[in-house]
C-alpha cells in the first residue's frame, strides 16, 4: 500500500502555513519555522500556555524516513535505483512528509476539539521542558532507555 499523500503536488511552504494555522487556532503563543542549510523548512517550533505556563514544542519533519519508505515502494531494483537517484524524488518526499505532518496535526486537533485529549497529552513527546538542552520529552526518554541498557544487569538474589 502506498504511503499517504504520495502523489501530492502541494508545496512545502503552503503545507507549513496550513500547519501554522492549525496551531494558531489552538492558541499557539508563537510559531517558528526551523530551516535547513538550503533554507527549506525542516521543522516547526511553537509554544502554548499549559496551566498558565508557556511550554515550547518542536515538531520535526523526518524527510529521510519518508524517502526510504517511498523508495521501498519501487520493488524492481532498476526502478528503485532511478527513483533514489532522481533529485525530484527528494523534493517529492519533502512534500509528502509535510502533508503527513499536517494530517497528523489536524487529527490531533480533532481529538482536542472532541475533548478526548488535551493539547498537552497529544503533543507531550514533542515538548521541550529544558530550554538549555533543547531535547524533547521523547529524546529524554530515549536517552534514559539507552543509559539503562548500558548499565550492567542487576545480580539475581534468588
Amino acid at each position: 500500500m502506498p504511503i499517504k499523500n504520495y502523489t501530492t503536488g502541494i508545496a512545502e511552504d503552503k503545507t507549513v502555513g496550513e500547519i501554522m494555522g492549525l496551531l494558531a487556532g489552538k492558541g499557539a503563543r508563537y510559531i517558528q519555522i526551523n530551516y535547513d542549510e538550503q533554507n527549506r523548512p525542516a521543522g516547526i517550533s511553537f509554544a502554548v500556555l499549559i496551566e498558565g505556563l508557556p511550554i515550547p514544542f518542536k515538531l520535526p519533519c523526518n524527510f529521510d524516513g519518508v524517502f526510504r519508505s517511498m523508495a521501498r515502494e519501487y520493488t524492481k531494483s532498476s526502478a528503485r535505483y532511478r527513483w533514489e537517484r532522481n533529485p525530484k524524488s527528494k523534493a517529492q518526499a519533502r512534500r509528502v512528509a509535510w502533508r503527513i505532518i499536517k494530517d497528523w496535526v489536524a487529527a490531533q486537533m480533532a481529538l482536542i476539539e472532541a475533548e478526548q485529549a488535551s493539547l498537552a497529552q497529544v503533543f507531550l513527546p514533542y515538548a521541550v521542558p529544558n530550554s538549555q538542552t533543547q531535547l524533547t520529552v521523547y529524546d529524554q526518554f530515549m536517552e534514559e532507555i539507552a543509559s539503562q541498557k548500558a548499565l550492567p544487569a542487576a545480580p539475581d538474589h534468588a
